[in-house]
């Protein structure tokens, strides 16, 4: 991690930086063993949780600890018929759309209660304007998407720049080093469930960086949620 540590040290102001990991519902051991790295190192993270996936002993186990919880789509089923995946897409009309976003807004509130926050990630950080609408009409917040889409401008949005997951130790470094100088906040996304030992080995390795380091500013979506 040479060219963050130096994009850090060479930082005029501090960056804010917030944690989202998706798919909270799958591979629980692995989403458990990536919240206590968290904690190890004092870092706020946001959890996108599956709600058809969510049993009640995991909603227990993320009631009681410090995690953000947030929507993330409903079943993480792709409806795409050609193109890239994606479970509120051109594929699917508004009315189903809504009802599936209903239906998990309505289970996170049932086993999570006030612990869950009005945000939406959507699976594969992709869906349509219809989307954007429907989460107005149910009182989402806060539109959680990659920073490459196109702001849907119907409500706040707070996008993510990084998959720790699916990049080399030398792209993320390389990466990371760039939005640090463009500035923040500065979104890092992991997929706990596709991580393996020395993936979770490489993650602590740079939380305890960002941990460690006085330009950085942890926060959480809550924090940076847009006015």
């Amino acid at each position: 991690m040479r060219n963050l540590l130096l994009s850090l040290d060479q930082a005029i102001a501090p960056v804010d930086v917030f944690f989202r990991d998706d798919d909270a519902g799958w591979e629980d051991e692995r989403l458990l063993e990536l919240l206590a790295r968290f904690v190890d190192q004092g870092l706020p993270l946001d959890l996108a949780v599956i709600p058809a996936e969510l049993h009640e002993a995991l909603a227990t186990t993320l009631s009681e600890s410090h995690a953000g919880l947030h929507q993330h789509g409903y079943a993480h089923t792709n409806h795409q018929v050609e193109g890239r995946k994606c479970e509120f897409g051109s594929a699917r009309d508004r009315a189903a759309q809504r009802a599936d976003i209903a239906a998990g807004q309505a289970r996170l509130r049932e086993l999570l209660g006030e612990r869950v926050d009005p945000f939406f990630t959507p699976p594969w950080n992709r869906c349509t304007r219809d989307t954007g609408e429907v989460l107005v009409e149910l009182g989402f917040t806060l539109l959680s998407r990659e920073h490459r889409a196109e702001p849907l401008g119907l409500l706040p949005e707070l996008p993510v720049h990084l998959d720790v997951a699916r990049l080399s130790p030398a792209e993320l470094d390389e990466r990371f080093a760039a939005r640090v100088d463009a500035g923040g906040p500065l979104g890092v996304m992991f997929h706990h469930g596709v991580m393996e030992p020395d993936d979770m080995a490489r993650a602590s390795e740079l939380l305890a960086l960002l941990a460690g380091h006085e330009r950085v500013r942890a926060r959480s979506m809550r924090d940076l949620q847009p006015v």
